[in-house]
């Protein structure tokens, strides 16, 4: 085969601006330190660092979110700890239920229930405390203050997200438990509907797709059949969404992420009233947040409560709810103010200067009460400050795992500055030399000679 000079200009060409594109290759790395600018130039290298990209980026929010919640713990504690030190504390100092015995006079015993309704006050403060825009101890339910005080038949009582904590009255529309999650209901938007003709009856819910008609069937007996625009699968935020659009007043709180099933039904019908159980059940309500601890699902959709962080510190769970057996209220504003009222009515006219003795029983139940009720919340704000403590351990694990990440990271996106500077100087070396030796193998032609 007949080797011509033009043939070797080509190849030599060629070679040349390959080894030309080769050292402007070098010369980025050795800028950017980057291993590859596009999926094109190592596919693997490529897959594997979007897969380390979306881990760091889930990490960072795990992070954000851990740093959140310990900031609002941070913030429950402290109020938990003022309303312990400013008001059960203080309640319970010498010149106040200390001082409470058969021998007090009548304007002592005025002058502590006064003090005793000024402590009620500085309770509910604290328990309506707000970090951000979240009320901390609303449960799962942080949008609104979750304790208000309202005046009854039997002097102020204190209610948590409109229901009674003593006897479980609710103030507006009618309760029942859904799919795993407590809803009240209120009067329609519409006003062709009123939560009083649900009384006693279950709820029973059915999806009829996005494309159906929101409809209520109030004419069976025993259950109240609202048919939702929703497709099966769809969750309890999605039908409260819908729910609200018909019900003014309407609330749900509880697993807002759980999966509803076309034809459900509540646990027990709609009433006016919670029982002591349900009570309970709002005391220990959750709101479970992904922090990285691997979540998944049960069998049934529901979300394994050991792959999620509870980060609802309901308010009733520490001052108390419900009445023991014998009639006297476990929750510290109640007792308070049933402490006071005693004394009041033993300092109105007309009363003995001193207390009989079965006054001072009276009062001496309510007193052991009461500090049976402040040892709760010590309880409750050392959970809290142990759930605080394992956050930070949590997120001093996620800090470093996200180092971790970043660091592999780096190791397939970037490379060593030396190596990369390295690499560039034998391209421009091997540029170079090829200028070099295109100066010996090319044949020199008359414009060579024409400078």
């Amino acid at each position: 085969m007949r080797i011509t000079m033009n043939m070797i200009s080509k190849q030599y060409n060629t070679n040349l601006n390959s080894s030309l594109s080769d050292l402007n290759r070098a010369y980025q790395r050795g800028t950017d330190y980057r291993t590859f600018t596009k999926t094109s130039e190592d596919p693997f290298a490529a897959s594997k660092a979007y897969r380390l990209r979306r881990e760091s980026t889930e990490n960072t929010t795990w992070q954000s979110l851990v740093e959140d919640t310990v900031d609002q713990f941070t913030t429950a504690e402290s109020a938990m700890q003022s309303i312990y030190k400013n008001v059960v504390k203080e309640a319970g100092s010498g010149d106040c239920l200390q001082a409470i015995n058969g021998t007090i006079n009548k304007s002592n015993r005025q002058t502590i229930a006064v003090k005793l309704r000024q402590l009620q006050k500085e309770l509910v403060s604290p328990c309506n405390t707000k970090y951000g825009d979240k009320y901390i101890f609303g449960g799962s339910d942080m949008t609104e203050p979750p304790f208000t005080v309202e005046s009854g038949t039997n002097g102020t009582q204190l209610y948590y997200r409109g229901v009674n904590v003593n006897d479980g009255t609710l103030l507006n529309g009618e309760t029942t438990n859904l799919n795993g999650a407590l809803i009240q209901f209120g009067k329609s938007t519409d006003g062709t509907l009123n939560y009083s003709e649900f009384d006693g009856k279950k709820i029973s819910i059915e999806t009829v797709g996005t494309s159906g008609t929101f409809s209520v069937d109030t004419s069976a007996a025993d259950t109240v059949v609202i048919k939702v625009p929703l497709d099966a699968g769809a969750t309890n935020q999605q039908l409260y969404d819908e729910l609200k659009n018909h019900f003014s007043g309407l609330t749900m709180s509880g697993d807002m992420n759980r999966p509803i099933k076309n034809g459900m039904t509540s646990d027990y019908a709609v009433t006016k009233q919670l029982s002591q159980d349900q009570l309970k059940d709002l005391a220990n309500e959750s709101s479970m947040i992904d922090i990285g601890m691997g979540l998944n699902f049960e069998s049934d959709g529901t979300i394994n409560g050991q792959s999620v962080f509870n980060a609802a510190i309901p308010g009733i769970s520490f001052l108390g709810y419900g009445v023991a057996p014998d009639g006297t209220s476990n929750n510290l504003y109640t007792l308070l103010g049933d402490i006071a009222q005693k004394l009041e009515d033993s300092a109105a006219d007309g009363h003995a200067e001193t207390l009989s003795d079965s006054e001072v029983e009276d009062i001496e139940k309510l007193i052991n009460k009461f500090n049976d009720q402040g040892t709760n919340l010590l309880s409750n704000i050392t959970e809290v400050g142990t759930k605080s403590d394992y956050l930070n351990t949590t997120k001093k694990n996620l800090e470093s795992m996200g180092d971790a990440i970043t660091e592999k990271d780096d190791r397939v996106e970037y490379m060593d500055p030396a190596t990369a500077i390295m690499n560039f100087y034998m391209q421009q070396y091997s540029y170079n030399a090829a200028l070099n030796m295109g100066t010996k193998i090319l044949t020199k032609t008359l414009l060579d000679f024409m400078g």
